[in-house]
């Protein structure tokens, strides 16, 4: 809810007078609309459409904004995380700015959203997850309120800040769950422990080499018929002349299949959550190992 950089950016200056350009006219027209609420009564119900429209538009650009401003941190404040001198991938800091922003784009609805998430994982009673690049934790307690007690859920995040965050808002919903500071290449668990492995909203912040590490490493800690679930935005089908908030990176979910085949898993499902561009795949660890030589990257 955050990849590579490569697009190229407008500049700060121009990025920041079109979009006071745009908050103006939206003001305006706003404040039109109030006074046609005012004194034509006869339009009444035009207006409250309009306004409610124009209301959606600049909640859009507040977020857009607040998006902005956390991704220039987590690129400026050391957020391309390096791993044996190379490129790991982009590590989101300033956790707080992204609860609000979760929030503000799921109109304050961010757990029933992360439960309708949940649903192509299919959680069992008493299973082992594990959460990677969980953020500041949503997901993985709600996943610890589906799977009870007797299960357990940990946390994995590269980012100090958000684990810090992850860790109190699960001692505030009274859930026992596991955060640990860690990397998606480098997992830092032994072999075959977790039912299920996570990977949501992540892949697109992954260069490919370090994808291919993630899927290799979730396989070594899966348990014999492990289920691996990634959900992350897809590829659109066609390029827009409009801003995008998520312009930074999508994943071709196609292309994940095949590395998901050849890294010893078993497509089990596919689809969309709730919308065409968040789609998911669930594949299951096959009994045997995948070979040592590892797979090529199209």
């Amino acid at each position: 809810m955050h990849g590579s950089g490569r697009h190229a950016v407008m500049a700060p200056q121009s990025r920041k007078r079109a979009v006071a350009l745009v908050l103006l006219a939206k003001l305006a027209l706003m404040a039109a609309v109030l006074i046609l609420l005012q004194f034509g009564a006869g339009y009444l119900g035009t207006g409250i459409g309009v306004a409610a429209l124009h209301g959606i538009v600049l909640v859009a650009i507040v977020a857009f904004l607040i998006w902005g401003r956390a991704r220039h941190r987590s690129l400026v404040g050391g957020g391309m995380q390096r791993v044996g001198g190379q490129a790991g991938g982009i590590v989101l800091h300033g956790a707080a700015g992204y609860d609000l922003l979760a929030r503000i784009l799921t109109f304050g609805r961010e757990g029933r959203f992360r439960e309708f998430m949940l649903r192509p994982a299919a959680l069992q009673p008493g299973e082992t997850v594990l959460d990677v690049a969980c953020g500041t934790g949503t997901l993985a307690i709600a996943a610890k309120r589906q799977i009870g007690a007797e299960g357990s859920v940990t946390g994995l995040d590269a980012s100090p800040e958000m684990i810090a965050r992850a860790r109190v808002k699960a001692e505030r919903a009274g859930l026992h769950v596991t955060f640990v500071d860690g990397t998606a290449q480098r997992l830092p668990f032994g072999e075959a422990q977790f039912d299920i492995v996570m990977g949501t909203l992540m892949l697109h912040h992954l260069p490919k080499p370090v994808r291919l590490a993630f899927v290799r490493e979730a396989r070594r800690v899966l348990k014999p018929g492990g289920r691996l679930l990634l959900i992350d935005f897809g590829k659109p089908p066609r390029q827009s002349w409009l801003p995008r908030l998520h312009r930074h990176g999508h994943t071709d979910m196609q292309v994940i299949s095949a590395l998901l085949a050849e890294s010893g898993f078993e497509i089990d499902d596919t689809g969309a959550v709730g919308t065409r561009n968040l789609n998911y795949i669930r594949a299951k660890a096959g009994v045997a190992r995948p070979p040592a030589t590892l797979p090529t990257i199209p």
